[in-house]
């Protein structure tokens, strides 16, 4: 609205600016400044639409890769035998609780205190059996990387974009919106034209804002690896 308005609102006084706001050479200096505010916006949003998608992808990997390293830690735990079903069953109440939470990238306070349940349980264990000892130990290290794989993709979920930054290509678009509006025809054809480049613009805008919150919105990533996780772990 504020884009396709402020078109109109220079189509709509332009009529009414005296003869010398309207000469030929005011409106040259108009278009040069248009030309300069279409340039800067256009550079701005592929730079946006850049980070956005590198996000978006790294979260996503990242996700992949932690539910990844959760089905290794229980692989490792399997083979010590009946004295890994406790963290084991730990495992799982993380995952589920994790699953509950929405988005999956907070990080509550319950899911949290279940993550730590599930080291705690693992230093606990003790082995006499070197093999067993090493496997305890490879289970520590799949533990370790899972928790800060974790911790990575929940602070990378979070916003990328500044306010201000955003604040500037709105004024930037508006003011070329406005630009682009004087001394345009005054027609159904040019109206509809402006109404729509602003509704198509807008729309990019949110949509790019929405994939720098991968956990959020309409453009969310599938919690499906967790899900393959708990499967894999209630087997």
């Amino acid at each position: 609205m504020l884009l396709s308005g402020a078109a109109l609102g220079t189509m709509a006084i332009h009529a009414r600016l005296k003869d010398h706001h309207r000469s030929d050479e005011t409106n040259t200096s108009v278009r040069l400044v248009a030309t300069l505010f279409v340039t800067m916006p256009s550079l701005l949003l592929g730079l946006m639409m850049n980070s956005a998608a590198n996000t978006y992808v790294a979260v996503d990997r990242n996700l992949h890769v932690f539910a990844t390293d959760i089905i290794l830690l229980d692989r490792g735990l399997r083979p010590l035998g009946p004295s890994a079903d406790e963290p084991r069953r730990r495992l799982l109440a993380y995952v589920e609780q994790v699953l509950k939470d929405v988005p999956i990238s907070r990080a509550s306070e319950v899911s949290e205190h279940l993550l730590d349940e599930v080291g705690t349980s693992l230093r606990e264990l003790r082995f006499d059996d070197e093999q067993k000892v090493a496997l305890w130990n490879d289970a520590r290290s799949v533990y370790r990387q899972a928790v800060q794989q974790r911790w990575t993709f929940v602070e990378q979920s979070d916003g990328s974009f500044p306010s201000p930054l955003i604040c500037i290509l709105v004024g930037w678009l508006t003011l070329m919106f406005a630009t682009l509006g004087f001394r345009a025809p005054r027609n159904a054809v040019v109206i509809a034209t402006y109404i729509a480049a602003a509704a198509l613009i807008s729309a990019a805008i949110y949509l790019i804002l929405e994939m720098s919150t991968p956990f959020s919105g309409p453009i969310q990533l599938s919690d499906r690896p967790l899900v393959r996780a708990a499967e894999e772990i209630r087997r």
